[in-house]
């Protein structure tokens, strides 16, 4: 029975809802662009808290009305995030490989898209007893969300604080874009193709500060390993900067792939019936929706044109994915959602090649998007379930505001990926929004370019990571493979800045313990500001309005804020007994 408080009100939907739809608009425009999204809670619980504290005055707010209305609104960010990571690779083929891709109708494919969302969900929900209840899995950005989410109820500097940096790091990064949105080189040298950028980005030293020395450092090895040694090695060969590059991403994209696979065989399968049991023990209208889930993506599926058989591998596939999205979100705070969607499609491509039967590329886009969706939305769901067993929020309330948002950002993507088609068809796929998780997907549905490369960095992160998991822990030490492989073809631009928080992060935790929840606090507050930024930046263009317009008017917003957290912070000083 959900003992908790709940905080599932109108105004709390109408907020999820209407923060969904935008973080759904703007995380498109940020994935294609910066080839990452990142976790939109932060965000979410800085404009949650805000606008209902702003509707509630003078009343005291209910922080559990807040959190529900912070859960819905982040799912809005990762449906954006399954779909641009996949969608446009339509786009990539026909500019390409010149392969003719035809556009499903849009509201066909809503349809498809919210049911992915929705199975991920109910999915998601049974997870939550193994992962959150017993395991206690840290979930990072649910973790940092519910810890900044407490400050909203109390009358302390902390909360100033958060503001005031949070503020500076968004006005940082309003002139970063402006002025140098390259970056630095900081070193250079052609004839062996080394070239080490540092990328200025504040919400990459959050994350770094979040996530943790491990993971952050794991990271930095695999792109300064394919930067400064396996770049040099291939160019002194005789390879060329573009065949280079080629090999460097098909090796990590293997590490991604091998250390996911390593979670699957290595903890999942194992105990199949220890995560899923929780199940069988649920009451009849949960498995009732479930049953009307699957029938609703079953029906999508065949709409878009994936054969019967493929449809019902393809869901049979997603339950084992989204349990180790979940795992390996809770874990690592990371959740390759693509990655499972190109595993899935290969291996339902593989077995219809057994049978002579060749599946068009639509189909398999169509299958990757799919899985992607419904991994992407359960990994987003697991941060609101830590959240909200933290705050001790209903948990049947976190479940029916992720249900609203997923249905509604669901049925809109395909129009806001027709925006962008026609918005951006001359610089997707360009330096200026390169989108490299669609070109990943593409290109592996297509066929590797190297596959001797992808299944030696796939072998090396799944023995890795098995060992990680089974050696003493006097013997542990071997890095985390998943981040390393993303390091790998990704390069050190992001890496670095990454790394920069973890050190951060070490530092203040052997230096000043007392401080480091602090440190998760303002590590928050930079991300969210820099997600600000982004996010309504992204929007903004979208709509028309010029950069250096709406540089000049999200400024104006930071100062306003900026001014806001130095008077607080002054006035509770002057309070102080």
């Amino acid at each position: 029975m959900d003992t908790n408080h709940s905080g599932l009100t109108l105004r709390a939907v109408l907020v999820a809802t209407g923060l969904s739809l935008f973080l759904l608009l703007s995380t498109f425009y940020i994935a294609v662009k910066l080839g990452a999204a990142p976790w939109p809670i932060i965000f979410s619980v800085i404009v949650s808290t805000s606008i209902i504290k702003a509707l509630n005055q003078p009343k005291k707010i209910n922080l559990h009305e807040i959190n529900v209305a912070q859960a819905g609104g982040s799912i809005g960010g990762l449906v954006a995030a399954g779909v641009a990571f996949t969608l446009p690779g339509i786009l990539y083929l026909h500019r390409t490989r010149g392969i003719e891709v035809t556009v499903p109708d849009p509201l066909v494919l809503g349809i498809l898209i919210a049911a992915a969302g929705l199975l991920g969900l109910l999915l998601s929900v049974p997870l939550k007893i193994t992962f959150i209840d017993e395991e206690n899995l840290p979930y990072p950005a649910g973790t940092a969300g519910a810890e900044l989410l407490k400050l909203a109820g109390k009358r302390n500097s902390d909360l100033a604080i958060v503001m005031i940096i949070g503020a500076l790091a968004g006005l940082f990064t309003l002139i970063r874009d402006l002025s140098f949105p390259g970056g630095f080189i900081i070193v250079s040298i052609t004839s062996l193709g080394i070239l080490l950028p540092f990328l200025p980005l504040p919400i990459a030293t959050g994350a770094g500060y979040i996530l943790g020395p491990r993971a952050s450092f794991s990271w930095l090895a695999g792109a300064l390993t394919g930067g400064f040694l396996l770049t040099p090695y291939f160019i002194l060969t005789g390879s060329s900067a573009d065949l280079t590059s080629s090999y460097i991403k098909n090796l990590g994209m293997g590490m991604v792939m091998g250390s996911g696979m390593s979670f699957l065989f290595g903890y999942i399968l194992p105990r199949l019936r220890k995560i899923f049991r929780p199940i069988l023990s649920t009451e009849p209208r949960y498995k009732f929706l479930l049953l009307a889930v699957i029938g609703i993506g079953f029906f999508g599926l065949l709409l878009n044109n994936v054969p019967l058989p493929a449809a019902l591998l393809t869901l049979l596939l997603i339950w084992a994915m989204v349990a180790v999205a979940a795992r390996m979100t809770g874990e690592t705070n990371i959740d390759p959602l693509e990655q499972f969607g190109i595993f899935v499609t290969l291996l339902i491509a593989a077995l219809y090649t057994l049978f002579s039967i060749t599946l068009p590329i639509s189909t398999l886009l169509m299958i990757a998007m799919t899985v992607s969706v419904a991994c992407a939305v359960a990994g987003d769901a697991g941060h609101d379930y830590k959240s909200a067993m933290i705050l001790q929020t209903k948990f049947s309330d976190i479940i029916k505001i992720d249900a609203i948002t997923v249905l509604v950002t669901g049925m809109a993507a395909p129009y806001v990926f027709d925006i962008f088609v026609t918005a951006f068809r001359n610089e997707l796929f360009t330096s200026i929004m390169p989108a490299p998780q669609a070109q990943l997907v593409a290109d592996s549905l297509n066929g590797f370019e190297h596959p001797a490369l992808f299944f030696a960095g796939f072998i090396i992160a799944f023995s890795g990571e098995i060992l990680n998991r089974f050696l003493p822990a006097k013997l542990k030490g071997l890095p985390l493979w998943m981040p390393f492989g993303i390091g790998l073809f990704l390069g050190p631009g992001l890496a670095l800045p990454i790394a920069i928080g973890a050190a951060i992060s070490v530092w203040i935790n052997k230096k000043h313990p007392d401080k480091f929840h602090t440190g998760i606090l303002i590590a928050a507050g930079i991300m969210g500001a820099e997600g600000i930024a982004g996010f309504a930046a992204g929007a903004l263009t979208i709509f028309g309005i010029t950069t250096l317009t709406s540089t000049i008017l999200l400024g104006i917003l930071f100062l306003i804020v900026l001014l806001t957290g130095i008077w607080i912070q002054k006035n509770i000083k002057i309070k102080k007994p």
